[in-house]
């Protein structure tokens, strides 16, 4: 199978149990990964593909690391 590695930054950890990193089906858009993760994708205001910023709409390929940023809330 292909896949991608995630690494979600920050309190995005706590969706994949505090763990740096996971791996995810390629093939598939960030978006839906992020679904598929249980990840509100309205929290991630930055994906970062081996180093590059990408949308949200970049289809995920074998090997790529992806660097997610979360959001910061506010009041």
């Amino acid at each position: 199978m292909m896949s991608a590695i995630i690494r979600p930054l920050g309190m995005l950890k706590s969706y994949i149990g505090d763990l740096e990193e996971t791996t995810i089906e390629a093939g598939i858009p960030v978006r839906e990964a992020l679904t598929t993760l249980g990840i509100n994708p309205d929290l991630v205001a930055g994906v970062f593909v081996n180093g590059e910023q990408e949308s949200k709409d970049y289809i995920l390929q074998d090997g790529d690391v992806v660097k997610l940023l979360a959001v910061i809330g506010g009041g």
